[in-house]
This record gives C-alpha cells, sequence and structure tokens, in this order.
C-alpha cells in the first residue's frame, strides 16, 4: 500500500484506500413531473481510508492533525497512476478497540473518510 498524508505529514500505511467519484448535482422536478438536473462539479473524490491493528500513537497522531487542520487540509493518496493531493475535510471518523500487547494499545479497525471540498 502507498504512502498517504494529512496536512502534510506522513501517517501510518492503511490497509485499504478506496477512491469513488461523484459528481455535485442541482436538480428539480417540473410541474409535469419530469427531472432537470444540472452537474455544477463534476469528479469530485471522496477517500475512505482503512487501518487494522493501528497503534495507539498512530491514532493519536492521525486525529491530532485533523484536530488541527480543521476544517479543510491537503490530503494525498494513491490514485490511478500516481499520488494525488485533494483539499478535503473529513467525515465520521470510526475505531475499535483490540487489545493491549505489552502494554501498547492496539485499534482493530480504524477508518475515516476524506471528502474532496
Amino acid at each position: 500500500m502507498a504512502d498517504i498524508y494529512i496536512a502534510g505529514t506522513k501517517v501510518a500505511r492503511p490497509a485499504s484506500v478506496k477512491v469513488g467519484r461523484f459528481d455535485l448535482t442541482k436538480s428539480s422536478r417540473t410541474a409535469s413531473g419530469r427531472m432537470t438536473m444540472d452537474v455544477i462539479r463534476a469528479g469530485v473524490r471522496r477517500v475512505d481510508v482503512a487501518w487494522s491493528l493501528l497503534l495507539d500513537s498512530e491514532l493519536a497522531m492521525i486525529l491530532n492533525l485533523l484536530a488541527a487542520n480543521k476544517p479543510f487540509f491537503q490530503f494525498r493518496y494513491p490514485d490511478a497512476g500516481s499520488q494525488h493531493t485533494i483539499t478535503c475535510y473529513c467525515g465520521d471518523i470510526i475505531y475499535e478497540p483490540w487489545s493491549t500487547i505489552g502494554g501498547v494499545r492496539r485499534w482493530k479497525s480504524v477508518q475515516i473518510p476524506f471528502i474532496e471540498q
């Protein structure tokens, strides 16, 4: 898996990176019920990143970076053909504990969506 960067800082390598592209649209219905739609912006990206067995210190670093750079920040990730950078914000952060080994807590699953501005 390739490296990812949050606000210019390299963070732990993820277990998976899923890239989605969608269009921002404005739609409505006419009096006859026919839908009309305008594409406001095409190709907006959402990058869902997941980590497995992330060290407590690595999760704290990611959470601190996100908190310090709200609401928008640069996010660099692997995309088709190369690394790509977007200005984005993060969606709901979900993580669940796994276990403590040798006094170090590891998080079983950490998931963060990064949504282009």
